[in-house]
Formats: C-alpha cells, structure tokens, sequence
C-alpha cells in the first residue's frame, strides 16, 4: 500500500520542518513529490473512466464455467442467474475439472448447458476444454462456478467489444455474500475500492487493466483460441504454472489489443468467509503474481501504461519494506515515522471509499455500506500486518502449484 507509506513520509517530513528536528534532503522531497503526484494521477483518472453505451455487436457469446468441487447450491445460482440474463449466452459450457461433489442431477435440470466432465487437470484446462466445446465463439466469457451474474451483465460485458480495438473485458466482481461476518464486509468494500481505483484508472489509460477477475471477464473468441496451447503449457523455469489463470488471459489479450473495466457488468462471487480460507486464497494468489509481474515486465511495451504501473507496484513494494525496516530499525527517533503511518493507515482507505457510491446494489442498505467503508482501514492493517508478508512465501513456495483450496472439500456454502 504506497499512498500509506507516502502519506507516513509526509508526515514525517512536515512533522521535521515544522518542529526543526531535522534536515530531509531535497533528492528525497523530490521522490516523495513523485510518488504523490502518480497516487494522484491514478486516482484522476480512475475518475474519468467511463463504462462503455454502445449497443452491445452481434457476436456469438459463448458461457465457460470452470467447477472443482464447488457447492451445488452456488453453482445452481449461478446458472439460474444466466436464465435471466437480458442477453442471453448463445451457448453455456460447465466444465467439471473432476470434482469430489456430485452434479448429478444437474444435466437434467439444465438441459440447455453442455457439462464436460475430465479428470482434475487445473482451472486452465477446464477452460481451454470450454473454448474448444464452442470453436466459433466471437468472444468467451468465463465465470467463477460461485459467480452469480447480476441480469443485465452478459449485455454489459459485450458493449466494449463493438470496439475493435478491445481484446478483452474486466467485469465488476462483488462478494455475493458481503454481509456475512467482519471478514467478508473488510475484504468485499476493499476488493470494490480497488477495482474502482487502480483497475479503472488503468482502463482509462488506453486498455491497460492487467487483472480482468476469474470471477467475470471476457475476451476476443480468436485470442483466447490463439494462445491456448501457450495458455495451458505455461512454465516458469521449466516447472509448469498451473495458477494464475485471469492475470495470463488477461496479459494474453494485452498483447493483441486493449483490456478495459466495463462497471456496470457486475458479478456476486462467494468471499472467504473463514480467516484459513482468505489466507490459503492469498498464498495462491502471490505464488501466482510473482510469475505474472515478471511476465509483464518482459512481454508488456515498455512504452505502456501497464509496464510502468507494474515497476511503480514493484517499487512500491520494496519502498514498504525498507520503511517498514527503517521504522524498527530507527527506533525512537521513527516514532513521527509511526504516527505517518497510523493517519496513512486511517486516511488512505476513506480516499478510495469516494468512489464507493458509483455502484450500488438492492440487497445492501446505506449503514451496511457504510459499516464496509468503517472496516476499510482495519482491512489496511491487515494487509500491512499479514497479507504482505505472505508474499514473501508465495515467493518462496512458487513450486507449490496446487490450488491449496477446495482440494477436499467445498468451502463456501449458500446462506
């Protein structure tokens, strides 16, 4: 979380030059300047994103739903939510990557889905084993199997494609089950900040999201075709990646064109609604973005907004652990450093909270939103005290390619 640690910097440096502690040389004013004015171009331009009006183009939309051992009542949602859809999908594929739960009545009930079912090979496959039920899709659509679509978000998710220049679409996710407990209401309110801050910013400069979620997106039928084998056969220093499959899609169709947010196509995915669960989902997530960083610093035109945001991310990073380490390793005289940090902390969460009453949603009431934005700063916290540091084990751990959840069992059940 940079805007914390300038925020801490700031103060720190305010709290030098007004009290006459100390001299902070101009060469680090500067890079504080810096820093501060890209937090505040991010937050411009996550201002001017627009979601797209075009009517949506007549493009055959083909539905693949990933499922490995997912609750049945969640993907029953997810497939009801496609019935009602304002557009409908002209065809929906459930790919069954060998689940231990039974779908059995499944096929019955919705006749007009096809189910593949194959031995458990990784979310990867089961998607290319999608694209390949439908060679003649104009555009893909891929849903997490606990993903319901809100009715108007096939529709939605179509518009950007009537231009050319878009391979691909970022959907909002949301979590559909948000009000469960503490967990569920910290990271659902951060997770919407974020899409609505970095991810929009990023479409607003020319197409350049660089994370378009498993949980709803969409992308150019011939892209995804295209790059399948490279998609599936993905290895990092010759050990095969199985993870990361929305942040590869999502570089793929950078590489052939623009990947823009649509907001108003909106997705209610099921959050972690137990604290072993969140962290085993973030350990998969670094092992998989450590690879995925160093793919976009390769493969990405340096001339592209995605390229610079993704040195500034891994600046930031590094920045947060040297002040982290500077904090302990100054002690006392970093005690101004702390308190920097401690407004960062409360401050920085309400900033991207602004952007918070853009999207709204039936099922939550006003001091429900407003208890999520409540928690945004304890979801701060939470991150700098323990989702960073994981990092350093999904470093660490990077051969370990096994999804880590719902090997077993289902973990997420429908209230």
């Amino acid at each position: 979380m940079v805007p914390l640690g300038l925020l801490a910097a700031g103060s720190w440096w305010l709290h030098q030059r007004v009290l006459g502690y100390g001299h902070i040389p101009p060469t680090a004013v500067a890079v504080w300047l810096g820093s501060a004015a890209i937090v505040v171009a991010q937050l411009l331009l996550s201002w001017f994103s627009r979601p797209y009006r075009c009517p949506p183009p007549a493009l055959r939309a083909t539905v693949i739903v990933p499922c490995y051992n997912e609750d049945p009542a969640y993907l029953a949602r997810v497939l009801e939510s496609l019935r009602w859809q304002t557009r409908q999908a002209d065809k929906v594929v459930v790919v069954d990557d060998g689940s231990r739960v039974s779908y059995a009545g499944f096929p019955g009930a919705y006749p007009e889905v096809e189910w593949i079912r194959q031995d458990n090979q990784g979310k990867k496959h089961a998607q290319v084993a999608g694209f390949a039920a439908d060679p003649d899709a104009d555009v893909y659509v891929t849903i997490d199997s606990d993903s319901a679509l809100a009715p108007d978000a096939l529709e939605e998710i179509l518009r950007p494609f009537a231009d050319d220049r878009v391979a691909g679409v970022a959907g909002l996710e949301w979590a559909g089950n948000i009000d469960v407990n503490l967990l569920t209401r910290a990271i659902g309110a951060r997770s919407v900040a974020f899409q609505l801050f970095a991810m929009a910013s990023q479409s607003a400069a020319r197409g350049n999201v660089l994370i378009a979620p498993g949980a709803f997106s969409a992308f150019r039928g011939e892209v995804m075709r295209e790059g399948a084998d490279a998609y599936t056969g993905e290895t990092f220093c010759g050990m095969p990646v199985r993870l990361g499959d929305d942040t590869l899609l999502t570089l793929q169709a950078l590489m052939r064109g623009w990947v823009v947010q649509q907001v108003t196509a909106v997705a209610f995915p099921a959050y972690p609604e137990k604290v072993s669960h969140h962290l085993r989902q973030w350990t998969r997530w670094m092992r998989a973005s450590t690879i995925r960083q160093i793919w976009r610093l390769r493969y990405l035109p340096i001339s592209s907004y995605g390229w610079w945001f993704s040195v500034w991310q891994l600046g930031a990073f590094t920045a947060g652990i040297a002040a982290t380490a500077l904090l302990i390793a100054g002690w006392p005289a970093t005690v101004p450093l702390l308190y920097g940090a401690a407004v960062g902390v409360v401050a920085w969460p309400l900033i991207l909270a602004c952007r918070l009453p853009c999207v709204s949603r039936s099922d939550q009431g006003f001091w429900s939103r407003l208890y999520g934005v409540a928690l945004m700063p304890a979801a701060g916290v939470w991150y700098l005290a323990v989702l960073r540091w994981i990092r350093f084990w999904g470093i660490g751990t990077l051969a370990r390619q096994g999804w880590v959840t719902r090997e077993k069992k289902v973990e997420v059940t429908l209230r």
